[in-house]
């Protein structure tokens, strides 16, 4: 797409360009070819010309930057898989030690207990009780107590 993006605006720009440009071609042309220039390059450029230069200049300059914005997206699907799995395994572990805990936990046993800060632990809690998957209480102490269903002894 950006290939075919730069080919339109160097076409436009060779439009709008070639009457100012048109006096210093001619002289770039008799300096190097001498008298015999219009045999080797027509004097008067057609439609036809704009447009295969303008393809070609597109392309030459478009593929690079089109590669370039496609491996810059792929990198960072790689990498928005990579936390997708990070957050899977953290959401794993807090579960494994709401079940070890019979089913209560707080953003202060996470992070005592991994290598998770305490407001990374507090964003995932968050998350899990806005989904639903835990139930939220404080304590007399003021702590912050996650709930989560089904991890109590005799609960079924």
């Amino acid at each position: 797409m950006i290939v075919f993006g730069m080919m339109i605006c160097i076409w436009l720009l060779s439009l709008w360009l070639q009457p100012i440009l048109q006096p210093y071609v001619e002289a770039f042309l008799l300096f190097f070819y001498g008298d015999r220039y219009e045999a080797y390059i027509p004097y008067e450029m057609t439609a036809l010309h704009y447009v295969v230069n303008a393809m070609t200049l597109g392309f030459i300059l478009g593929l690079p930057l089109e590669i370039k914005y496609k491996r810059a997206k792929s990198k960072g699907l790689k990498k928005l898989k990579f936390l997708e799995s990070l957050e899977s395994e953290n959401i794993l572990f807090i579960l494994s030690l709401a079940r070890d805990q019979q089913g209560y936990v707080t953003a202060a046993d996470i992070a005592s207990q991994s290598a998770l800060t305490i407001q990374r632990a507090q964003d995932i809690l968050n998350k899990l009780q806005k989904d639903g998957f835990a139930d939220l209480s404080v304590t007399e102490k003021g702590d912050i107590l996650y709930y989560f269903a089904g991890f109590t002894e005799g609960e079924e």
